[in-house]
């Protein structure tokens, strides 16, 4: 109940606007759902090309059916992500409490519930914050599958989570594998009791993440694409590698030191609000008496987390890390504080000591948690406004209802991926967008220069060509004009008209 309250108050609404990334996934989900293509014209693509270096397709493709049925609305791209948000609490509830016990279970629940970086990732739609449902979706129905009386009808389809992870987030290329190879070991005599039903399992995995491990098989080994992939019934784009693009060539070990001991903070506000911890009140100490308390079980199933967190740790020697990229590290660090604070419990020999302790944790957790929602919900939608562009939608409103006949209009170009923000709320159609767009692929990104008469660079050479232009300006933009109108104003942006002569 508290987990759907932090999650869905004020929801579609907070936060204001709509960033970027959800406007490319949501009208990926358009085309994809109008034409079976993304929106260059794909063809069931196993990750987008987007705006050029790519994008996760999982999102987007889960979307689909929420796009069909209340069209491409901030309501509709950002509810999957909220719901699954909503769903990982009771999963971690249940993974804890097959794999260890309830009251482990309880406590890692209510720390997932009012943790802030949870609640803030589950209210947005950026594709890669779903991978820590899937990951936990994963191990959880691995576990099971190997501890049920029906493993046999089970284990075969153990790994599909984790193989529909890596549709969820690229990096879990580096996390899975760890994962399934740490738990086969562990469980060498099952392995070797059972190999058909284990190989069994593979080759299900083999055959969900086939797809996009051709992909990565492509852009970071071969660097072309086999003439064979063409005859495939979806596409495997060719794109610049995005781990050669997020990693820019930065000091990993100095960045990824300063995140992880400076509390998992990056300084986005779309992480977690400014002045918050991203886990709250989970610190390393109680997560390594976790961790200690897991190893010593000896359990493959408890230690499916130690396997997660080892392959997420990896994770840092790889990319830079920040609270997008490094969220696989994130729920393996609250079921560890959950087992440290369980199994601190059961030894302290005095047993009202051992309640108190959980007490004031998750007191504090709680406390903590209220004073992060309580931001959330008053400074911070005036700190988000500006980032996500809130009031465009209006302000393109007013432009169209604006028009005169044949009259260009320019959106600024500080809004990062205009022309994808001015798509997503004109509800356009894909094949429109295609057919009427000039575009060309500069330095691995798609530079859009106009759809229709709609125009998407301040040095247009179009606009001054007109007698005048509609300008949908951000902030203290301005343009060099004869005579300036102002038709109407939207929070951040004005809706002007400019006379050229």
């Amino acid at each position: 109940m508290v987990a759907a309250i932090l999650r869905l108050w004020r929801f579609p609404d907070l936060p204001g606007g709509l960033n970027q990334d959800e406007a490319s996934a949501g009208y990926e989900s358009l085309a994809l759902l109008t034409d079976g293509t993304d929106r260059w014209g794909n063809a069931w693509p196993v990750y987008f090309p987007s705006w050029g270096s790519g994008q996760n397709v999982l999102l987007s493709y889960l979307s689909v059916p929420f796009v069909g049925l209340f069209g491409l609305t901030v309501f509709s791209v950002r509810l999957v992500p909220v719901l699954l948000g909503i769903g990982a609490v009771p999963l971690l509830h249940a993974a804890l409490r097959r794999f260890v016990d309830v009251p482990t279970a309880l406590v890692g629940a209510g720390l997932l519930a009012v943790t802030p970086w949870h609640v803030t990732a589950s209210r947005w739609a950026l594709e890669s914050n779903i991978l820590p449902f899937f990951l936990l979706a994963g191990v959880t129905t691995l576990g099971y599958a190997y501890t049920s009386s029906r493993s046999r009808i089970l284990i075969p389809f153990s790994l599909v989570f984790l193989a529909l992870s890596l549709y969820a987030y690229g990096v879990a290329i580096f996390v899975v594998p760890v994962v399934i190879g740490l738990y086969f070991c562990t469980r060498y005599r099952t392995v070797l009791k059972h190999p058909v039903l284990v190989g069994s399992s593979v080759l299900v995995f083999l055959v969900v993440a086939g797809p996009l491990l051709l992909f990565v098989l492509v852009n970071n080994v071969l660097h072309h694409v086999p003439h064979f992939v063409s005859s495939l019934p979806f596409t495997v784009p060719n794109i610049s590698s995005r781990l050669d693009q997020i990693t820019n060539g930065q000091d990993l070990a100095e960045l990824n030191t300063h995140f992880v001991t400076g509390g998992f903070g990056d300084g986005y506000l779309w992480t977690v609000p400014t002045g918050f911890l991203a886990l709250g009140v989970i610190g390393f100490p109680l997560v390594a008496l976790g961790v200690y308390f897991a190893v010593r079980t000896r359990s493959p199933e408890t230690n499916l987390f130690t396997f997660w967190l080892i392959g997420a740790v990896i994770l840092l020697f790889v990319v830079p890390a920040n609270g997008n990229r490094a969220n696989a590290l994130f729920i393996p660090l609250i079921a560890f504080t959950a087992i440290g604070i369980g199994g601190l419990y059961r030894a302290l020999s005095d047993r009202k000591t051992g309640r108190a302790v959980v007490a004031v944790v998750m007191a504090t957790a709680l406390g903590y948690g209220a004073l992060f929602f309580h931001d959330y919900t008053t400074r911070y939608p005036d700190r988000i406004a500006a980032p996500f562009g809130k009031g465009f939608d209006d302000a393109l409103k007013s432009a169209n209802g604006a028009q005169h006949a044949n009259e260009p209009i320019y959106i600024s170009d500080r809004f990062p991926l205009n022309y994808m923000e001015t798509l997503f709320y004109l509800r356009t159609d894909p094949k429109d967008f295609r057919a009427n767009t000039e575009s060309r692929l500069v330095d691995g990104v798609y530079q859009v220069r106009n759809y229709r008469h709609y125009y998407f660079s301040s040095n247009e050479t179009s606009l001054d060509a007109a007698p005048s232009y509609l300008a949908v300006l951000r902030g203290d933009e301005q343009r060099k004009c004869a005579r300036t109108d102002t038709l109407a104003k939207h929070h951040q942006w004005t809706v002007i008209r400019c006379a050229t002569r």
